[in-house]
């Protein structure tokens, strides 16, 4: 009876956390994200950065870098030399984090985006790797050594 009742919050334990998981858009990020506070907040930007990219908002995917940089960013180009296809013809489809990793004040998020080109009906699926730094307690994205 003891076991039937462990196995029983076990499983509303384990059903909890996967709800909670669930809810805070992570679902796509790999498990180690989970336990720091940090790269949730890289997942996120990453996600939020790559749903401006989506809908083609160049002057909000251009908040999430460096304060020293956003006066001089030209994103459509920054953007082709990401995908290698200009913006214009350019279709995101979806995107999934594969992997983050952090030390200390620098950290990087992988992301694999389905991307469909709309001048040729190609499909690619580009491995995309975002670079942040942290700077007065807030990440933000290096597009310099992102996309450069």
């Amino acid at each position: 009876m003891k076991v039937l009742v462990l196995l029983l919050a076990f499983l509303v334990i384990a059903g909890s956390g996967y709800a909670y998981l669930q809810s805070q858009q992570l679902n796509q990020a790999p498990l180690s994200t989970v336990l720091s506070s940090d790269k949730q907040d890289i997942v996120k930007t990453s996600q939020k950065f790559m749903e401006d990219l989506k809908y083609k908002d160049f002057k909000a995917a251009a908040k999430y870098s460096l304060p020293d940089q956003q006066a001089t960013l030209d994103m459509p180009a920054l953007i082709e030399r990401l995908f290698q296809v200009k913006p214009e013809f350019l279709d995101i489809q979806k995107y999934t984090v594969t992997a983050t990793d952090q030390s200390g004040d620098r950290a990087r998020v992988h992301l694999n985006a389905h991307i469909k080109l709309l001048n040729s009906d190609e499909n690619r699926v580009p491995e995309i790797i975002l670079y942040y730094k942290k700077k007065n307690q807030q990440w933000y994205m290096d597009f310099a050594s992102s996309i450069e």
